[in-house]
């Protein structure tokens, strides 16, 4: 038993005899798992009665369970009738059925006391309206829609889809996110209403922060193309990600048997399912609809594409307000995902110094980037396509032994050396002797210090030659 499970115990035994008996009902995401064979996970509550009766259960439940603590445990939200409490470090949230009526372009409701029902029809799919009796764990299906749609994998809305989606846009999301998470099918009323009020999702009402959120969790189901193809379809695509909707019909060259977004969609179809990788995967050609040319011959070309890619890519992820550190990952596995592509599927024409510089480049990232690039090799034409690459360069990097970042890579002498042996204070001589020494080791790691020095005086003899012309000119001038 979970320790969810065994709160909800605890609920009905607390309850039994008292007057909120048969008057608390668990709700939504965790009655639903629960019908299809998943375990308890979140904690929501409708408590029958009036607009307050879900402030007054959560402070006498508090009180009842002596964990009340003014302003804190419950936390009570009065105007939405709501209140959240604390028990084991596990969250409950209760609210009072209720009616909700939005303005547009508002995400706050008013509010004014219902009934069960209204509870359940207010909710965004018939899925998520199953209400369970915490005293006689019946199961309650208020629509008469919920367990028909549950048995046989059809999602829709509860009532019309054009009053939930204007209620609140996001809902459009979680339709697709619920369709391709469980493998249903959404149904064509609901399909309709999407289509119908796609533009609601840039009305304001609805945070950039919340849609990355729906698309991170469509990105990871199990049909994350069935998912950005429902976003297209539906129009959703078009307004969150117009760069990525623009690929559509974007022909490509001998390389490609499929234009530029069916094949994003058939990278993305290759990748495990780890969030970092699926977002590469989703931009990793971005760039090309901007880059895109034709030479002699009608040859395509998108030249510089993963360079362009890596800005729009940090322009969408900031837009949809993802954290710094995945952006980060993601622009970088969309800078260098055509760096091997040379080696061929033998991965022979790729050099160790080639292999020591990509592994120190993409550091961490090295294997979700290397993820990305292996599918994207076997999304190509079979002319182009190169399913080994991958696994060779692998195992030439475990051989090669390369430090895992930048800071791990020791070179033989440091910035105060090559000072001292050039005689010459802090600039940009610096670095550039430094970037020479260091190419120098990537191309030998053996690289011993007298090896490094002499490197160096190269340097101090250019410069001295270079000082030499410049007393010359000046004198002949």
């Amino acid at each position: 038993m979970t320790q969810e499970e065994k709160i909800l115990d605890l609920v009905k035994r607390t309850i039994k005899g008292t007057e909120w008996e048969n008057k608390i009902y668990l709700v939504g995401g965790a009655v639903r798992d629960q019908v299809m064979g998943g375990v308890v996970d979140d904690l929501d509550f409708v408590v029958e009665g009036n607009i307050t009766s879900g402030v007054d259960f959560a402070e006498w439940l508090c009180k009842k369970w002596n964990v009340f603590k003014p302003n804190s445990n419950p936390v009570i939200f009065p105007k939405y009738g709501t209140a959240n409490m604390h028990y084991n470090d596990i969250k409950l949230e209760f609210v009072a059925p209720r009616k909700e009526k939005y303005t547009e372009g508002s995400r706050k409701p008013v509010v004014s006391d219902g009934v069960l029902m209204d509870d359940a029809m207010r909710r965004d799919l018939t899925i998520n309206s199953l209400m369970r009796n915490i005293s006689t764990n019946q199961i309650v299906d208020l629509t008469g829609k919920g367990m028909y749609d549950i048995k046989n994998g059809i999602i829709r809305t509860p009532s019309d889809p054009e009053i939930i989606f204007k209620d609140d846009p996001l809902r459009m999301l979680r339709a697709i996110r619920f369709t391709v998470k469980y493998g249903f099918k959404m149904s064509q009323e609901t399909m309709d209403g999407i289509t119908m009020h796609a533009n609601l999702i840039n009305s304001g009402a609805v945070s950039q922060e919340r849609i990355g959120t729906e698309l991170s969790k469509i990105l990871l189901s199990k049909d994350p193309v069935m998912g950005i193809e429902l976003m297209q379809k539906t129009g959703l695509l078009k307004i969150i990600i117009p760069e990525l909707d623009q690929m559509v019909g974007l022909g490509q060259n001998k390389y490609h048997s499929e234009d530029a977004y069916h094949h994003t969609l058939s990278v993305l179809k290759n990748t495990p399912p780890k969030l970092e990788t699926r977002l590469m995967a989703l931009l990793h050609d971005i760039g090309k609809a901007a880059t895109k040319s034709t030479a002699e011959g009608d040859e395509v070309h998108f030249y510089g594409h993963e360079n362009v890619g890596e800005k729009i890519a940090i322009d969408i992820l900031r837009r949809l307000k993802y954290p710094n550190e995945l952006i980060n990952a993601v622009a970088l596995g969309v800078k260098t995902h055509m760096s091997l592509k040379h080696g061929l599927d033998d991965a022979a024409k790729i050099s160790d110094k080639t292999l020591r510089k990509f592994s120190v480049s993409t550091g961490e990232h090295l294997n979700d980037i290397l993820d990305l690039i292996h599918a994207d090799n076997v999304s190509h034409s079979d002319v182009a396509s190169m399913p080994n690459q991958i696994k060779y360069v692998k195992q030439r990097i475990d051989n090669l032994k390369t430090p895992k970042t930048q800071t791990d890579v020791k070179l033989p002498l440091d910035g105060n050396d090559i000072k001292q042996i050039l005689g010459i204070k802090d600039g940009p001589m610096v670095g550039k002797v430094k970037t020479a020494v260091e190419d120098a080791w990537y191309e030998n790691p053996n690289l011993t210090r007298d090896e490094a020095i002499e490197i160096v005086k190269q340097f101090k003899i250019e410069n001295e030659i270079n000082e030499i012309k410049r007393i010359m000119k000046a004198i002949i001038n």
